[in-house]
């Protein structure tokens, strides 16, 4: 709704699979998901080359205690929004401060 074009994965492995075919600006988990969770994801993400490697990672998840937002930081992301209290507009702010605009 506000202009971004949005790729779906079921899970972290999924999410890489697409991530390597095709150009995407920002990458957006949740830490729960099957066969790869998104500290996984995020931390085989930073193993790749470049430019997949650099690419801006927010962590959205119900995991919203400080170890789970330091794991989440220590493993590459560059933002952790816990989904309590959650709002669109939070989301989209750390969007377009992540990558900008649509």
């Amino acid at each position: 709704a506000q202009g971004y074009r949005v790729e779906k994965a079921a899970d972290g492995e999924q999410a890489l699979e697409l991530l390597r075919r095709g150009e995407m600006d920002l990458v957006v988990t949740d830490v729960e998901m099957p066969r790869l969770d998104g500290f996984g994801l995020v931390r085989r993400l930073r193993g790749l080359p470049q430019p997949l490697a650099s690419l801006p990672v927010l962590i959205l998840s119900s995991r919203d205690s400080e170890a789970d937002r330091i794991a989440g930081l220590e493993a590459g992301a560059d933002r952790y929004l816990p989904k309590g209290g959650f709002s669109e507009a939070t989301l989209l702010e750390a969007v377009h401060d992540l990558i900008g605009p649509a």
